[in-house]
């Protein structure tokens, strides 16, 4: 079997990571310094015939929403010239991966000043491991004969939350669970839920917490904590009334 590269697309940077023949592990591989979509093309394709590579997987930052925003679409129109030299490209959804490998390179022990050299490679290598384990299990739960479904059977469900991991200026990490995203005065918020740790969780006491999606200097989204008291008050309406429309 042969091996997938993995993409992480940025303005400034491109972070590579490759996986192995096996397609089981994915590992970070290089940054790529972007100087102009032909010559990152070209490097790109270069690193593929080095490692015998014939997939690419590349991270689409979508919005919170799930909506595709114009940093999407700008990486979608460069990996169009990619795709034009005939490679095919596999698209896994990257929200919240440069936090998630802020933590991997926190939990490592790599110092603050040397994250930002590893982080963008890190999140490559994020964003191929959940497509490497997708297809994975994908292939594992594909039904025998005897699995299949009859026509007059339904499969069983189980709802499972969303859960997403936000790490602070100063390296904590939290895990909240998703709950929604509000449109308030043309601002994006989103509401979510702090998870406690299961020896201290105590489902009756759960509060939510809005956080204002803003953008950094290379287009990526980032959750400012909303402290005024009247907007939090405003938000937790607005979401009582989601939530009504739901049920």
């Amino acid at each position: 079997m042969s091996r997938v590269l993995g993409l992480d697309v940025g303005d400034k940077r491109i972070g590579v990571a490759l996986s192995d023949e096996g397609r089981l592990i994915a590992s970070p591989l290089c940054v790529i310094q972007s100087v102009g979509w032909g010559p990152d093309s070209r490097e790109i394709l270069r690193l593929m015939r080095e490692h015998s590579a014939d997939l690419i997987v590349c991270g689409l930052p979508r919005n919170m929403d799930g909506t595709i925003g114009f940093q999407a679409e700008k990486v979608q129109r460069f990996m169009q010239v990619i795709t034009g030299q005939g490679v095919p490209v596999e698209w896994m959804d990257e929200r919240l991966t440069t936090v998630s490998a802020t933590r991997v390179l926190i939990e490592g022990g790599v110092r603050r000043e040397d994250r930002r050299k590893s982080v963008d490679k890190v999140a490559a290598a994020v964003i191929l491991q959940a497509w490497l384990d997708q297809n994975k299990k994908e292939i594992e739960t594909m039904p025998n004969d005897e699995e299949i479904l009859r026509p007059d059977e339904e499969p069983e469900t189980e709802e499972v939350p969303d859960v997403i991991e936000l790490t602070d200026e100063d390296g904590t990490t939290t895990r909240f669970e998703y709950i929604t995203t509000i449109d308030h005065e043309g601002e994006l918020y989103i509401a979510v839920m702090p998870i406690e740790d299961e020896e201290n969780a105590d489902d009756e006491n759960g509060y939510v917490v809005f956080m204002k999606i803003e953008q950094d200097d290379e287009g990526e989204d980032i959750y400012v904590s909303v402290d005024d008291d009247a907007l939090v008050d405003v938000l937790f309406k607005k979401l009582t009334q989601l939530l009504d429309e739901e049920e």
